[in-house]
């Protein structure tokens, strides 16, 4: 009985270490995203640095560093001197972050979805909160887009015409959205795991039935 009683711990500790660090990670995003707002109600003139740029972006400063060396990524300033070292001062234009941004986003919006990783590359992936705009329509809460694939907008970022909410994609998509289309273009994936899982359930039903 103690073993099991000490075991039982473990698992418990387990799962509340496993617990705080996804409330961590939750409260680390929130705050990226209030930083990012906070960006984009500055004057498209501001210079920024390469950590704030890379915030605004969502991309990490060395991925930023990789864009600058394909010259695919957003416009950069960097004052022409004699010096060689590679710590040179880079700045970004916010008003050339914002463009290139837009240019990114209104490829596709799956695109934008692409490019978070594995949003629907597992089942376990789908219980993964993730952000969106929400907001009333016709008096009903609805969903409004994805804030990563969803292009700032004055009234986001003062809050009058949606609010964030961190929604598992299951619920997500059980709920209305503003956009018919930007939802087909999460549900097409999100549709295909599922299946893709159901006919693997399906096989092992087959194969216990055989044996």
């Amino acid at each position: 009985m103690s073993d099991d009683i000490t075991l039982g711990e473990a698992v418990q500790r387990e799962y509340e270490a496993w617990e705080k660090e996804q409330l961590l990670d939750i409260r680390k995003q929130l705050e990226e995203a209030k930083v990012r707002s906070q960006i984009a109600s500055l004057n498209s003139e501001t210079e920024l640095t390469p950590g704030l740029a890379a915030i605004f972006t969502g991309r990490s400063e060395r991925n930023l560093r990789e864009l600058r060396g394909t010259k695919s990524g957003p416009v950069y300033t960097q004052p022409e001197t004699d010096s060689t070292a590679r710590n040179q001062k880079i700045t970004y234009r916010l008003g050339d972050l914002k463009d290139w941004l837009a240019s990114q986003r209104t490829t596709s919006t799956i695109h934008a979805a692409e490019r978070r990783g594995t949003m629907f590359a597992t089942l376990q992936s789908l219980g993964v909160p993730e952000p969106f705009w929400v907001h009333k329509q016709k008096g009903v809460e609805a969903i409004l887009g994805h804030v990563l694939a969803t292009p700032l907008t004055s009234n986001l970022i003062s809050g009058h015409a949606a609010h964030i909410e961190w929604i598992e994609w299951p619920h997500a998509l059980r709920m209305p959205w503003s956009n018919g289309q930007q939802r087909q273009v999460f549900e097409v994936p999100y549709t295909t795991l599922l299946t893709r899982a159901l006919d693997a359930a399906n096989a092992g039903r087959e194969a216990t039935e055989l044996i």
